[in-house]
């Protein structure tokens, strides 16, 4: 069973890959405050659930913000190291940060990183997440927005493609997704094709 952990909300544009997010259409229509903001009274959740499930962490935000503090962090981490029963999936695109505060954190491994990538662009995200001391890493290509020539997927645990099936929906091109999937076969990384139901706004 797969349940967002909500523990942080709102987040800010970095790339045109954001300029659809059902979080941020969410926000909007909503009339929200879309800053990023550390929801810390949902911090005792996965402690609570003694039925073990896949938290995403942060859906639709991003956990390595520059808003969330160090402490928070640490804090938020504490719960994931001491919730050993559930495993906690983090995607981000600020895996800058996450890479220059991941020695201050404790990574177990129930704790499991992945980076966004829309296109081979931003592939150098990747050499970061190589970096950090997570077990399990893996690639979220969401939406795909262009191709992913010559990744090199060296320390990678599983790519996952999502089609975008909200907001501006606009097209995946079929040889882009197929190119990847071929570059995993080669490099022995696990591969696989998802659908949009991980973005349903709780």
């Amino acid at each position: 069973m797969r349940k967002n952990w909500e523990i942080v909300t709102g987040c800010e544009r970095l790339t045109p890959g954001c300029d659809t997010c059902p979080s941020y259409w969410h926000h909007l229509e909503n009339n929200i405050d879309y800053t990023c903001t550390p929801q810390m009274q949902n911090l005792q959740v996965p402690v609570d659930d003694q039925f073990t499930k896949i938290y995403t962490v942060a859906l639709g935000s991003d956990l390595f913000h520059e808003g969330v503090s160090i402490d928070n962090l640490k804090r938020i981490f504490h719960v994931m190291n001491m919730s050993r029963h559930h495993c906690f999936e983090i995607v981000t695109k600020r895996i800058e940060r996450a890479y220059c505060v991941s020695d201050e954190l404790e990574w177990t491994p129930n704790i499991w990183l992945g980076v966004a990538l829309e296109s081979g662009e931003y592939r150098w995200r990747v050499d970061y997440l190589r970096k950090i001391p997570a077990e399990f890493k893996y690639i979220s290509a969401c939406p795909i927005l262009g191709a992913f020539p010559q990744m090199d997927l060296t320390d990678i645990n599983q790519v996952s493609v999502v089609e975008e099936t909200w907001g501006l929906k606009r097209p995946m091109k079929n040889e882009w997704v197929d190119d990847l999937q071929e570059q995993c076969e080669q490099q022995e990384v696990e591969f696989s094709l998802n659908n949009s139901d991980i973005w349903e706004i709780n």
